[in-house]
């Protein structure tokens, strides 16, 4: 990813990221803050909201009222990436009394408040209604890690399933068991712990991946993803995909993606997990007949998300904090 060096060009003090992050609430907020952070190339700090206890490679401030925290580390700027408009205010509104720059990170246009600037890199993404002083929509400006892209479009020998870990394990394990049983031939790579020796699915490796999915999914010649960042990652590696929606609120991302036919939507409104784990069965069937769109994704996928929206985010944030003179 190229990096943008930003330390002559922000006041002095680190830019504070604070994240939305934990088992129900997922790590793409995450690791969306370490691919900005990366971008910056600008001394980091994260303030986390929930029981996150994935690895990151940002430094994290411990269990400090937002208050104390800008006291005590003087940001140049508060980037705030959290689906809970609520939360996200108390923080804005502590960074407004401290003289301090907002910029705020969203997807589908939700939990929106006042910002110095509001990033919105999601497939689908409203034009109106922003209270910010600026706005950056659409796709060229999602924020994920450079991809590394999928050498393979052929036979499917490979397939990657992640979607999560905590409550979603039971729900992989019931879609492994499935595709294995309709496809014994395919290897299936999962990120779950204690998915490999599911009985009747014998060709099922686990890999941890410190580094995100980038690496395996280079690897990939099919994925079962839910629908947060990993769908994002996914398609810019020009991975074929097939979506599930782990919460609602993945539905409409989706759809969005579907519907530029460059995912397919895996579960649809199936409730149960039988029903769910036939469902994305199914279209692990389409997607492995179809190589007309498994070639399409693996071309378009990478025009529509090429990985430098972290980068374009960070020259934003450079020039409209440079502009407010608060800098």
């Amino acid at each position: 990813m190229r990096r943008i060096r930003i330390s002559r060009e922000l006041r002095p003090g680190p830019v504070l990221f604070r994240v939305a992050a934990g088992p129900r609430i997922g790590h793409g907020h995450l690791r969306r803050a370490e691919a900005l952070a990366a971008a910056l190339g600008q001394p980091a700090a994260l303030s986390l909201r929930g029981a996150c206890r994935a690895p990151t490679t940002l430094p994290v401030v411990e269990g400090q009222s937002a208050i104390r925290t800008l006291r005590r580390l003087a940001p140049a700027v508060v980037v705030i990436d959290d689906p809970r408009a609520k939360a996200s205010r108390v923080w804005a509104d502590a960074a407004l009394r401290h003289a301090v720059p907002v910029v705020s990170v969203h997807d589908l246009g939700l939990a929106r408040i006042p910002s110095m600037l509001a990033v919105d890199g999601s497939v689908s993404s409203p034009a109106r209604g922003w209270p910010s002083d600026a706005v950056l929509r659409g796709l060229p400006y999602a924020v994920i890690r450079q991809p590394m892209l999928t050498r393979h479009v052929g036979a499917v020998r490979r397939l990657l399933v992640s979607l999560g870990g905590g409550p979603r394990v039971a729900l992989t394990r019931a879609i492994v068991r499935e595709v294995a049983r309709r496809h014994p031939e395919i290897e299936i790579v999962v990120t779950q712990p204690g998915i490999a020796g599911t009985p009747g699915a014998s060709r099922v490796t686990s890999v941890v991946l410190p580094n995100g999915l980038a690496p395996t999914l280079a690897h990939a010649d099919l994925a079962i993803l839910g629908g947060g960042i990993s769908l994002y990652e996914a398609i810019a590696a020009g991975v074929p995909t097939v979506a599930v929606a782990i919460v609602a609120s993945q539905r409409p991302t989706i759809r969005g993606f579907a519907a530029a036919g460059l995912a397919r939507d895996g579960a649809g409104r199936a409730r149960t997990q039988k029903d769910v784990a036939h469902r994305v069965a199914d279209g692990v069937d389409e997607a492995i007949r179809d190589l007309a769109w498994r070639r399409h994704v693996r071309r378009a996928g990478p025009q529509a998300i090429d990985g430098y929206g972290a980068s374009r985010v960070a020259r934003a944030i450079v020039r409209l904090v440079g502009e407010t003179g608060r800098a």
